[in-house]
């Protein structure tokens, strides 16, 4: 073992679902954090899963230490009624034991835990004084205020913001107790200040890699319309049926020869039934890159969420021109007719897409800008320096 090998401190990630394949936004980015982060500490990954006997790894068994999955364990709620049901789910006690077991000898030098979700597990790390790094890929509370605000069901609406309260409460008192917050978002990371004014928090975007992105758009394609995003993921879903519903047969009325590919995984049944000669639904899928290649643009009309999303950077980093709603496009950088268009309603949507099919110029040079801004501010390497960096004051 080399000195630098030595001298490297190490790191605890916890994850709520096994990072690989990384085939959504979530697992992409703890995939390609954990590797990079392999870079300066000596990494212990630890994930939750419905089944831990079929979960495979790929490249972070070779990058790890130590790689462990644990079922996720049906508890009865624990403390009040009002924690979220994700908490409920993803305290593991098997994972609670083999923790105290490995701290109590050989405690790391810092836990990172993945999604506000896991900031439980901040309780234990502190029992060892082990300071804790929380990644925040959304806030979750945030999000659920904008899909209350989106409710016109005047039930659903209520039980939305009875969810957005418990999401609040449970995150505003988890995260405190961490010594960072990295956020994903801008705007997550303004609302986490916001409300607890003395966390430290940062925002540091997730990244792409590039070798495994490269350009691949050609502009004289045509007629081809691509949305990607996991089905597993609320707004997903709506926003799909949305643009299927309202958008989709007013672009058909300007190009009748368009069509539409809705890519992700895990399709539900009220999207498979839309299906036509002109909308093709795949369902799950493992590789995305044909389907970048052969596509004329890429849409992502998403009306509630937070965080950033993975599948709009590997779009800009394809070259490809986006069709985007402005909250789907948040903190990426994108600006309308320069590097994307906006749009927030179906006609607007469709006329957006008229117009990039009748113009390949104009596709042409969004995806190049939408390619310059990945280069410049999300490039993985760059990304995990920055991790890195942000680190180094709670271990030395």
């Amino acid at each position: 073992m080399s000195m630098a090998s030595k001298d490297k401190k190490r790191l605890a990630i916890l994850s709520p679902i096994p990072p690989y394949p990384p085939l959504a936004g979530g697992t992409a980015h703890i995939n390609q954090a954990t590797q990079q982060l392999a870079r300066f500490y000596h990494v212990d990954l630890y994930a939750l899963a419905v089944d831990p006997t079929i979960v495979i790894w790929g490249p972070l068994q070779a990058c790890c230490d130590e790689v462990r999955a644990f079922g996720r364990t049906q508890t009865k709620p624990r403390g009040l009624a009002l924690d979220p049901p994700a908490v409920h789910q993803e305290y593991a006690p098997a994972l609670h034991a083999h923790l105290q077991q490995r701290w109590a000898t050989q405690p790391p030098d810092l836990v990172q835990l993945e999604f506000t979700s896991m900031a439980q597990y901040a309780t234990l790390a502190q029992q060892y004084s082990i300071p804790v790094v929380c990644t925040a890929l959304n806030v979750a509370f945030l999000a659920q205020i904008r899909r209350a605000r989106q409710e016109q069901n005047p039930r659903r609406r209520l039980r939305r913001w009875l969810g957005a309260l418990s999401l609040w409460r449970y995150e505003l008192l988890t995260l405190r107790r961490c010594n960072l917050v990295v956020a994903l978002g801008e705007a997550d990371a303004i609302a986490l200040r916001r409300w607890l004014p003395q966390l430290s928090v940062r925002y540091i975007p997730s990244g792409i890699d590039l070798g495994d992105w490269p350009v691949c758009f050609t502009p004289a394609s045509e007629n081809e319309v691509l949305f990607v995003g996991s089905y597993l993921h609320p707004p997903n879903v709506e926003g799909a049926l949305w643009f299927a519903r309202e958008v989709w047969q007013q672009v058909r009325q300007i190009r009748p020869n368009a069509r539409l590919t809705l890519a992700g995984r895990t399709p539900p049944p009220e999207l498979t039934a839309l299906a036509t000669s002109d909308i093709r639904i795949p369902g799950t899928i493992d590789d995305l890159h044909p389907y970048y290649a052969s596509t004329s643009l890429v849409v992502a009309p998403i009306f509630w969420g937070s965080g950033v999303r993975i599948k709009l950077l590997e779009a800009m980093a394809c070259g490809l021109p986006i069709v985007t709603t402005a909250l789907a496009a948040e903190g990426i950088g994108l600006h309308h007719e320069q590097s994307a268009l906006f749009a927030e309603d179906s006609a607007v949507f469709a006329a957006a897409i008229a117009r990039l099919l009748d113009d390949a110029a104009l596709r042409a040079r969004l995806g190049a800008a939408g390619r310059a801004i990945v280069e410049q501010k999300y490039d993985w390497n760059a990304v995990g320096e920055q991790l890195h960096q942000a680190y180094q004051p709670l271990i030395t």
